[in-house]
């Protein structure tokens, strides 16, 4: 992976043609949009519609092209950069230096592929308290998975049924952020990273709309997260307030208003 990535910086941008360049850039844009519509396709427990693997699509490929095209403006200003230096021919350095970047991240992440553990902050997390989910949790938890049949949602019911709570600091403390830990042996839904689109939507005692949403990482339940309302966040408070100052607790089921995305 060094080698390939270092050789393939042995090509200057700027000297390739513009019609090479939207090639280039149209390449990395279809290559990673197919990623998104075959890894979103149906299976089990995940059954979304085309519109919405479409989209998924289409912002992998906006999402590649645009990284594609900043890749190439970092180069040219370190190529110019190395050429003020005296460096009559930076393209050899340069390969170098990203052969050698590119093989020490391959190195760093090699010992993650043979994991088997569960928890999804890392396993620099792995000695962090559990505790269990209360019933208030979890039956808001089941109004968001319930409100749709689709993206995994039967999957991760029953994730839920056995899922517990991994948390840091005071145990008794209210953070707008719980992390989930499900059994290994739990079946996984789509394994990758997404928010799965029903949102928990209520209104703080100080009137600030806030929203739930839950986060899905590799296959598993995540982290349930509290934020702002983002369409309304300019109107709900300065920048200067806490939003979640007067939020002592997670709403209870009856409380929040679940609206599906689309």
């Amino acid at each position: 992976m060094g080698v390939a990535g270092g050789a393939l910086t042995l090509v200057d941008p700027a000297k390739l043609r513009p019609r090479t360049l939207a090639g280039i850039y149209l390449g990395s844009g279809a290559g990673l949009a197919a990623v998104g519509w075959f890894a979103t396709s149906p299976r089990d427990g995940f059954a979304p519609g085309k519109a919405f693997r479409g989209s998924v699509a289409l912002g992998l490929a906006a999402l590649s092209m645009a990284g594609t095209k900043f890749g190439f403006v970092v180069d040219a200003k370190i190529h110019q950069s190395l050429v003020r230096r005296g460096i009559k021919n930076p393209r050899p350095l340069m390969a170098i230096g990203s052969g050698v970047l590119l093989a020490a991240m391959e190195l760093m992440e090699s010992p993650s592929k043979n994991r088997t553990g569960t928890n999804i902050i890392g396993d620099a997390f792995a000695e962090a308290p559990e505790r269990e989910l209360t019933s208030e949790v979890r039956d808001l938890v089941a109004g968001l998975l319930e409100a749709t049949d689709e993206y995994g949602s039967s999957v991760l019911r029953e994730q839920l049924t056995e899922a517990k709570e991994q948390y840091w600091g005071d145990d008794g403390e209210f953070t707008s952020e719980l992390s989930f830990v499900v059994p290994e042996d739990a079946a996984l839904t789509l394994p990758r990273n997404y928010t799965f689109p029903v949102h928990a939507d209520f209104t703080s005692a100080d009137g600030t709309p806030l929203r739930i949403s839950l986060m899905i990482y590799e296959g598993q339940l995540g982290a349930l997260v509290l934020d702002v309302a983002h369409e309304l966040m300019e109107a709900a408070h300065p920048r200067d307030t806490d939003p979640f100052e007067s939020v002592t607790r997670w709403p209870l089921r009856s409380e929040v208003d679940y609206a599906l995305e689309g």
